[in-house]
């Protein structure tokens, strides 16, 4: 299973219907998690939005040390803030897709698979579909959105069969996808999606459902 793990990092590409309850999405076949594989990924990315929840709270108190990527993530922030519910959500969705273009981590670093944190990403103004749900991630719990109810999916779209990661954002006991290939937000149980994993920003834990031997990358 470690071995189809790291398969899935190399070649995830970034281009379930299923009832959520207050743990999971689906019934998922869980599985230990390697510090090789996905689990080591995603504690990378927490270590690197931690250390940029820092930089912003920086920021606010000493508006001096403020960079552009500092500044340009908090207006995010304070736009998103500003609203509330669903509207708040999709502001930050939208300006999140506009503010960064799809690079694939072959063309930004020669790897086949790096996760960048927030300001990184921002910094760069590119990056590929996790990073976009992680600079989300960030974003709405900045905003006021309570880390119990987001979370990062690693998703196989049924039709295309290739593999995306994606935020997903409780409200209204309701989960909506934000996909950086998209400015709609959809209802998870409306969508084509088949989930794989599920990464949680509160337990800093993985849960994994069967996951096949994944191909070549397609498109972001």
């Amino acid at each position: 299973m470690q071995r189809v793990f790291a398969i899935l990092l190399l070649a995830l590409a970034c281009a379930s219907a299923g009832k959520a309850d207050d743990h999971s999405f689906v019934a998922m076949a869980t599985e230990p998690a390697s510090e090789s594989g996905l689990l080591s990924k995603w504690k990378g990315a927490q270590r690197r939005m931690a250390e940029d929840e820092a930089r912003l709270s920086d920021c606010r108190s000493e508006p001096w040390m403020c960079g552009d990527d500092e500044l340009r993530l908090e207006a995010i922030v304070v736009a998103g803030r500003a609203l509330h519910g669903r509207a708040r959500i999709g502001a930050i969705n939208r300006a999140v897709n506009l503010a960064i273009r799809p690079a694939s981590d072959e063309r930004r670093f020669a790897v086949a698979d790096h996760w960048s944190g927030p300001l990184e990403t921002l910094g760069a103004g590119a990056g590929d579909c996790e990073d976009y749900a992680i600079l989300k991630l960030l974003a709405l719990q900045q905003a006021g959105i309570a880390p119990e109810d987001l979370t990062l999916l690693i998703v196989q779209e049924r039709a295309a069969r290739n593999d995306h990661a994606v935020a997903a954002v409780r409200l209204d006991g309701r989960w909506l996808i934000l996909d950086n290939r998209r400015f709609a937000m959809v209802d998870l149980e409306f969508t084509r999606y088949r989930i794989l994993a599920q990464l949680d920003p509160d337990a800093g834990g993985a849960r994994y459902a069967s996951i096949r031997a994944a191909g070549s990358p397609d498109t972001m």
